[in-house]
């Protein structure tokens, strides 16, 4: 048994060490490396926002635009048949800019994929940056944009932010998930991206789209993105700095949760991406060879090193991952980790008992396969 709990935790430091260790410290080398070369112009760039029945949540957004120092040449929202007052609050801000659109969605085509199709066949501009319609970001976010050099694809760091103290459980697998991808970006290539924040240039987008082999799955228009551009060996860089983040809110209740999560894995799921399945089964591994360990030694009695164990794994975590969290101001979730170590398990278990049967719904619609149904 100890050499068993011995051979665990060594494979876990290693790799906690070269993906968070080596990998962010290439990343950070890569970073600097992107403000070499021709700048991108807010003169040439155009963000679109798609949004349904965002009357509640677009406030932020709204109030982010308004309060930036420099706006892109173009900004154009995309209304997806919402039924709230979402226009509305839009309309509003059209009296403060000359540069902002706001356009309907044909009756005939709906969902986050073709509003953003739609924003593009009428912006302008060499660049298109997305974003939701519920982030909130600094004043200064857009002139940071202009730091950057020219690049096919920019996948930006979108946050979720808690608004009570037990939500901030809510912000942890995300940000685990995002040290790792950033981690991974060092060493080789990310494997997710966020459609809450993403920077690309309109010529590739219009060249490498692939749109006719996931057009019947509404979500995933942010990693479907991201295999079209890698397969097309297009130039592809990550940026995880606070300057360039954006925000949104939690999930608001555990069930709005385990909907969020399910979607999630489900478009991941579907993009067949084998770096992703591999690391994914590893990690499936390595945490039930620990769980294995940890309930032998408490049914053998052996409660001080069960602790132990815990504690070594634990403070492994909160070492490796203390400088991501740091760097995004989430030092709260960070603290919580010991915590979300107990529950994560159970969490999973929920997860993939609940993938094969629930259909999870947003915006009034299902997110699964068949989801073309359900308008």
């Amino acid at each position: 048994m100890t050499t068993f709990i011995f051979l665990n935790l060594t494979i876990y430091f290693a790799s906690l060490f070269l993906i968070l260790g080596v990998g962010l410290y290439v990343q950070r080398k890569k970073e600097k490396s992107y403000q070499i070369g021709k700048k991108i112009s807010l003169d040439e760039v155009t963000l679109i926002v798609p949004f349904r029945n965002e009357e509640k949540r677009i406030d932020g957004l709204l109030k982010s635009l308004s309060y930036s120092r420099k706006l892109p040449a173009q900004i154009i929202f995309v209304n997806d048949h919402s039924d709230d007052l979402s226009s509305s609050k839009i309309k509003v801000e059209l009296e403060k800019f000359n540069n902002i659109q706001l356009l309907n969605l044909p009756t005939e085509i709906y969902g986050k994929k073709q509003a953003i199709r739609h924003g593009i066949n009428r912006s302008k501009t060499e660049f298109i940056l997305t974003m939701d319609a519920d982030v909130c970001f600094e004043s200064t976010y857009f002139e940071e944009l202009e730091k950057l050099a020219e690049a096919d694809l920019y996948l930006l760091p979108a946050v979720l932010k808690a608004t009570n103290p037990i939500h901030h459980l809510f912000e942890i697998d995300l940000l685990l998930i995002n040290a790792l991808n950033t981690g991974l970006n060092g060493l080789s290539r990310p494997i997710i991206a966020s459609g809450a924040n993403l920077l690309f240039k309109r010529k590739s987008f219009l060249e490498f789209d692939r749109f006719d082999t996931h057009k019947h799955i509404p979500s995933g228009d942010d990693i479907y993105l991201l295999r079209d551009f890698r397969d097309a060996k297009a130039d592809i860089r990550l940026v995880a700095k606070k300057s360039f983040q954006v925000e949104t809110e939690t999930p608001q209740s555990f069930k709005e949760f385990i909907h969020q999560r399910i979607r999630w894995i489900a478009k991941t799921g579907n993009v067949n991406d084998q770096l992703s399945t591999t690391l994914a089964i590893i990690q499936f591994i390595l945490m039930i060879s620990f769980w294995t360990i940890e309930i032998n030694l408490l049914f053998d009695h052996e409660y001080p090193n069960a602790i132990i164990l815990f504690g070594l794994k634990t403070a492994l975590d909160m070492l490796f991952f203390f400088a991501f969290f740091n760097e995004f101001n989430r030092l709260t979730a960070w603290l919580l980790i010991p915590f979300y170590q107990l529950i994560f398990p159970i969490y999973n278990l929920i997860l993939l008992i609940l993938l094969p049967f629930f259909k999870p719904k947003w915006k009034g619609r299902y997110s699964g396969l068949n989801a073309h149904l359900q308008k």
